[in-house]
């Protein structure tokens, strides 16, 4: 008899390997795009809340300069600095090619020694599923995802959910690891400010998803052998029309091109003009005094931000709540979109030093079999995410970072934090 419930057991171990498509845990990645981590403060995140409280979270994150939607997802996928992988804004100025580079392969591909972690995991022989996540539609290393979606905004979120898990469950190559990317409440936050009704009601739905993940995961069996992990990129800071600063009262028309969106903009000075722009714009930071101005060689070395073909010549950051004068354009079509206007609407601007403004710390909470439950971490950074996730898929040698596992080791129930930190 003992011989029987000893093979029943053994049977049932195997059936439930076969159910998650693999030997480990699998690890599912999601990001809400600007979710604030005093979002969960608002008594709108019920399920958000039951998550983060019997699992691992921390009070917030500190993601990486500037605080913007590319440079941090592709961060976190990398575990690298944005002066080392490249992205330095979600638009930007190539010194090597001359050219202006927006979402596409060449922002992406500056340094060809990056491997994000759907690509490292490829790398094991196993498989990885890719939802819109910025950046996961390329080649890295010659591998792409064997799942990928790129984005598109029209796809329900419940539907791209239901996709994601069929790859989970596909019999021929299950996906261990899925990392996926909404992008709510950053779209409602831009358009109608962090303090909007608009703002809660795209909060209420992002926590209306996670229940009905976790429910999806049950359904399929999969719940108790997959490690959750919520996260965002940054956060945001509400800016009025009366705080957007027009640049182009103290630059002669023609003298420079700025790159890039409020509140961090790359100056790019025509041949010849870069002494007459640096002191045109150092002295209406002097005048103005809401935003500074900072050359190559004087950016802060906590922002990591120095890359020698993707950094401006010039950098100038407004201090929050304060925005450029692509502000002007973007409320124009704000208002033309969605017919909100006026001096005293509030936009939704990200991008500012979270050193000066804790308004742009992002959230981050985990639940699963290898975590640890009703644990509080220490705030820690964007770059530990990606030895975290290794660690997860159980991949002993990760590529060197700028991270380190040891910010993170407590979230686990067992972790060996030796060796985990080579740095980039």
């Amino acid at each position: 008899m003992l011989l029987l419930v000893e093979a029943a057991v053994i049977l049932w171990c195997c059936i439930i390997k076969c159910i998650t498509g693999c030997q480990e845990n699998s690890l599912i990645v999601i990001s809400f795009d600007g979710f604030r981590n005093d979002y969960l403060e608002r008594n709108i995140t019920p399920y958000l809340n039951a998550f983060r409280e019997e699992g691992v979270s921390v009070p917030y994150v500190k993601n990486v300069f500037p605080s913007k939607t590319f440079p941090n997802h592709h961060t976190i996928a990398t575990g690298v600095f944005p002066e080392v992988h490249g992205i330095m804004a979600n638009a930007l100025f190539d010194h090597k090619t001359k050219e202006k580079l927006v979402y596409g392969y060449p922002l992406y591909h500056q340094n060809e020694a990056i491997i994000p972690i759907w690509t490292l995991n490829e790398m094991q022989g196993k498989h990885s599923g890719c939802m819109m996540w910025p950046g996961s539609n390329f080649f890295y290393s010659g591998k792409n995802c064997t799942y990928n979606i790129p984005y598109n905004k029209s796809i329900p979120w419940d539907e791209r959910v239901d996709i994601a898990l069929s790859w989970m469950t596909d019999k021929e190559k299950p996906a261990n690891l899925l990392i996926m990317y909404f992008e709510d409440p950053d779209s409602h936050g831009h358009t109608y400010g962090p303090n909007s009704d608009k703002v809660n009601e795209a909060i209420t739905k992002v926590d209306n998803l996670v229940y009905s993940i976790q429910e999806k995961l049950k359904k399929k069996q999969l719940f108790d052998h997959v490690n959750i992990v919520f996260l965002s990129d940054h956060g945001m800071e509400g800016v009025i029309q009366d705080n957007f600063i027009d640049l182009y009262n103290f630059v002669a028309n023609g003298s420079c091109d700025f790159y890039g969106s409020s509140p961090i903009l790359q100056v790019v000075p025509k041949p010849g003009k870069y002494d007459e722009v640096l002191c045109g714009l150092k002295k209406g930071a002097e005048t103005n005094r809401h935003y500074k101005v900072f050359t190559k060689k004087k950016n802060p070395p906590l922002w990591h931000y120095n890359n020698t073909e993707r950094t401006g010549p010039i950098t100038v950051l407004a201090d929050p709540p304060y925005a450029f004068q692509d502000m002007f354009t973007a409320a124009e079509n704000y208002k033309k979109t969605y017919n909100v206007s006026g001096v005293n609407h509030t936009y939704g601007v990200h991008g500012y030093d979270n050193q000066a403004a804790p308004s742009m710390y992002s959230m981050f909470m985990a639940k699963g079999p290898d975590f640890r439950n009703r644990k509080v971490l220490l705030p820690f950074n964007t770059v530990d995410y990606y030895n975290l996730f290794a660690q997860l898929l159980n991949i002993s040698n990760p590529p060197p970072t700028n991270g380190t596992l040891a910010h993170l080791k407590d979230a686990l129930k067992t972790s060996d934090s030796s060796g985990i930190y080579r740095k980039y």
